[in-house]
């Protein structure tokens, strides 16, 4: 299975990755097959989504927010048991795939 389609799916912060929590906050990640990614902060009562264009180049992320172009790389990799590692700035945080997903 290739790279984008393991991608494809929705992704959640790890509970067990406290940097991860403390730092980004409760986050879903959408991934669609058609280079659509929907970031979604998910606080106590609201929702802050950010909606992003995305490509994969080799084991990086390339995403751009059409609304405020900027294109960011981000590293990632997939552990065997399926954790979804994102390296931004260089520190990795772990996300598992969302139930159902």
């Amino acid at each position: 299975m290739n790279d984008i389609m393991t991608l494809v799916g929705a992704w959640l912060v790890d509970e067990t990755d406290e940097l991860a929590l403390a730092r980004l906050g409760n986050v879903l990640l959408e991934f669609d097959e058609s280079g659509g990614l929907r970031y979604t902060i998910r606080e106590h009562d609201k929702r802050q989504i950010i909606n992003l264009r995305y490509r994969v180049e080799g084991s990086t992320i390339v995403t751009d927010q059409p609304s405020a172009p900027q294109v960011e790389r981000t590293q990632f990799s997939f552990a065997e048991d399926g954790v979804l590692t994102l390296a931004f700035g260089g520190i990795p945080y772990r996300f598992v795939r969302a139930p159902g997903s």
